[in-house]
C-alpha cells in the first residue's frame, strides 16, 4: 500500500512556543448502514469504478467495532490533493443514485468534507476517534502534534489526526489516534494510566475541550489506490 502523507509544512502556526502545519489534502466520507459488512466492502474492492469516476487519490473503509450506535456503522473514506477536488467529487457521483447491487446491501446515512487540521500520515489500522466541540482548535492542534511526537519517543508507531467537516450537519471535531493492532492501541493507553510523561500533555489539552460528543472504535483499511 502507499503511504499518503497529508501536510507537509503548508501552514506553520507558532502557539505558545509550539509548532503544528495545517495538513494537506482533504478527505470524503459517506456513512452508512451495511446490512453485511463483508459483503459490500468485497463488493467495492471488485467494483472500484466510482472511486475513479470521483477521482479519489486513495480510499478505504472504517468499521465501528465498539461504540457503535447501530449494526452495521462503517463509512467509506477517500483522499484527494484539496478541498476543491473533495468538493468536485460530489458533483460526480451520487450514492443515493448508485447501482441496485449497492443499494441492497448498504443504507446511506449521511456524507461529509473534511479538512485535517495538522499534518497526519495515513496508515489505517486500529483507530480510536473522538467526536470533540472545541473551544480552541489551533491550541489543541497543537498540544496533539506536541503529543504525538512524544508518544513515538516511547517507542509507540502511533498517528494521530484532527479534522474539521465541512458540510457536515451536526458533526463535530474529529480526533482520530491510529495504531496498527489492537494490541498496540492498548499497550499506549496502558502507558497513559501507568502515569507516562506524555500523558500530561493529553490533561493539558482537556482545557480546550467543551464536550466530548462520543468515542468509539474502529478497524479501517484501504480499498483502493489510484494507479
Amino acid at each position: 500500500m502507499k503511504k499518503y502523507f497529508i501536510g507537509i509544512n503548508l501552514i506553520c502556526i507558532f502557539f505558545v512556543g509550539s509548532v503544528f502545519s495545517i495538513g494537506e489534502g482533504a478527505f470524503t466520507t459517506l456513512h452508512v448502514k451495511a446490512k453485511d459488512v463483508e459483503k459490500y466492502v468485497e463488493l467495492m474492492k471488485n467494483n472500484t469504478t466510482p472511486f475513479e469516476v470521483i477521482g479519489s487519490d486513495i480510499a478505504g473503509v472504517c468499521v465501528t467495532k465498539s461504540g457503535n450506535q447501530y449494526p452495521g456503522e462503517m463509512f467509506v473514506w477517500n483522499a484527494f490533493p484539496s478541498i476543491e477536488k473533495a468538493m468536485e467529487a460530489s458533483e460526480k457521483y451520487d450514492p443515493f443514485q448508485a447501482s441496485d447491487e449497492f443499494k441492497k446491501i448498504r443504507k446511506v446515512q449521511y456524507s461529509v468534507t473534511w479538512k485535517p487540521l495538522k499534518d497526519f500520515k495515513l496508515e489505517p489500522g486500529y483507530e480510536r476517534l473522538w467526536r470533540l466541540k472545541l473551544n480552541d482548535w489551533r491550541s489543541y492542534a497543537a498540544k496533539m502534534t506536541e503529543m504525538e511526537a512524544a508518544i513515538r519517543a516511547r517507542g509507540f508507531n502511533m498517528n494521530i489526526g484532527l479534522f474539521t467537516p465541512l458540510g457536515g450537519g451536526t458533526e463535530v471535531f474529529h480526533l482520530r489516534a491510529v495504531a496498527p493492532t489492537g494490541g498496540e492501541q492498548g499497550r499506549i493507553i496502558d502507558d497513559y494510566f501507568a502515569g507516562a510523561e506524555w500523558s500530561k500533555i493529553w490533561d493539558e489539552s482537556l482545557q480546550y475541550v467543551d464536550e466530548e460528543v462520543s468515542d468509539t472504535i474502529e478497524v479501517c483499511e484501504t480499498i483502493y489506490t489510484r494507479s
